[in-house]
């Protein structure tokens, strides 16, 4: 059924928010493959809501899809937006995002949104994976690293008409806490408190206002906290100078030491450094060509060239390593991204299907992704952060000589920081500047 004529409801404000952090926020609880599935063909159109039970899936296959969804994602992000400034994303956020939209969508708009994550694969089954990887989330050892999704709904203009399916779906599925409320200044506040909180306060606020037409907001939170496994020591802290995209140079403090493995490729060399815990680190992948400006350089490097690069990996050699402290902020809309990549409909309204979550099909549509990100990178440790707002309108023994290779980052490089046992980014980013 309709929940109201197109001039009665016009916009539904879903913000999500997924973050990286050095100081931790609190975990909320999601269910291992807990999601429905069965195999049938009409789960292409529609995600059965009512039968939830364990599933498998194909984890290298799902994984495979993941880590090209990353790169797909920030190659486009950085072909759609041009400039040789610092550029860093959050695959993880926005596909955490993206994915409770999809449990409301249909048809054609659960299609596109299921295909840039996991092209032609079953929606339940890349409903699991991502249930899956929110479980790996908040089961981290020796690091915070969780994730908490939040659901604020405009009791004035849906009342009851959100679908109780799609409800108790994203509490079962994504540990999401349901809100009633008439939206004002003070959900407003109440919004923009959850974020800052579960960001760790590293970005106070994600919605200015909620217009009158404003229907619901959906927010997704990851926050991590992690040190070094083998902090840098104070001797091998120097300062120095980086060469930055624009051939100038600028100050910087490097942190160097000597590292086990090495990764290289015609296009870059890299090592990484491992966070507590051992399951997670910091992936360091410094472009071969030394004039390249590093989102030039990303914008080229596919998903086929980092498997390749992660593949290249070797412990043969002595590696010496220096990279620069860094701390930024980075900014755009999503909006064109999605869509070069496949993901139009949802946008188109009365073609977009979101009634899985209320009204009937055509009647919502997505207007705005906005996504925002922080990052800080120092001798103790990572910080960081990122929000992605989506707005839905109606409608050893003796000494033996040995080769050695150093990977010297006074110049622009790409980076990501990875689950150590799939090789999958949770952030992706480039430093051109300090």
């Amino acid at each position: 059924m309709k929940i109201c004529s197109k001039k009665d409801i016009k916009v539904i404000t879903a913000v999500m928010a997924g973050t990286m952090l050095l100081g931790g926020c609190g975990k909320t609880s999601a269910k291992k493959n807990e999601i429905p599935l069965k195999n049938d063909p009409q789960l292409k159109t529609e995600i059965d809501l009512n039968e939830v039970k364990n599933t498998s899936y194909d984890e290298d296959l799902m994984n495979e899809e993941y880590r090209r969804y990353c790169f797909d994602l920030m190659n486009r992000s950085i072909a759609d937006n041009n400039g040789s400034g610092n550029i860093m994303i959050s695959p993880a956020s926005i596909m955490m995002a993206l994915d409770m939209v999809a449990a409301g969508s249909k048809n054609e708009s659960l299609k596109q949104l299921t295909d840039l994550f996991a092209e032609n694969q079953d929606p339940l089954m890349q409903q699991a994976f991502a249930s899956a990887l929110m479980d790996r989330i908040n089961n981290s050892e020796e690091i915070e690293f969780s994730c908490a999704n939040a659901v604020w709904s405009n009791r004035t203009l849906l009342g009851n008409s959100v679908n109780t399916e799609y409800v108790e779906y994203i509490e079962e599925t994504f540990g999401a806490e349901y809100t009633q409320t008439e939206f004002d200044i003070n959900t407003v506040n109440e919004i923009n408190g959850w974020v800052d909180e579960n960001t760790d306060h590293m970005i106070k606020e994600v919605v200015d206002s909620l217009d009158a037409e404003t229907v619901m907001v959906l927010v997704n939170a990851i926050a991590f906290d992690a040190k070094w496994a083998e902090p840098y020591d104070s001797d091998h802290i120097k300062d120095g100078e980086f060469r930055s995209a624009n051939s100038g140079t600028q100050n910087a403090t490097f942190l160097n030491e000597s590292t086990e493995y090495y990764f290289e490729t015609e296009k870059a060399t890299g090592f990484i450094k491992n966070y507590k815990g051992g399951e997670y680190a910091f992936l360091m992948i410094l472009p071969a060509e030394e004039s390249v400006n590093a989102n030039e350089f990303l914008k080229g490097f596919t998903a086929d060239d980092y498997e390749k690069f992660i593949k290249s990996r070797t412990d043969e050699y002595d590696v010496y390593t220096k990279m620069p402290e860094f701390k930024y902020d980075y900014e755009f809309s999503v909006n064109d991204t999605l869509k070069n990549l496949g993901v139009t409909d949802i946008f188109i309204p009365g073609k977009a299907d979101l009634s899985g979550i209320a009204g009937a099909p055509g009647d919502i549509y997505v207007s705005q992704v906005i996504h925002k990100t922080h990052i800080e990178v120092d001798s103790n440790g990572t910080k960081a952060a990122a929000v992605t707002a989506v707005t839905l309108h109606c409608a050893g023994a003796e000494p033996v000589t040995r080769e050695f290779r150093q990977v010297i980052c006074d110049r622009p490089f790409a980076y990501a920081i990875v689950d150590l046992e799939t090789m999958a980014p949770v952030f992706i980013g480039t430093v051109n500047e300090i």
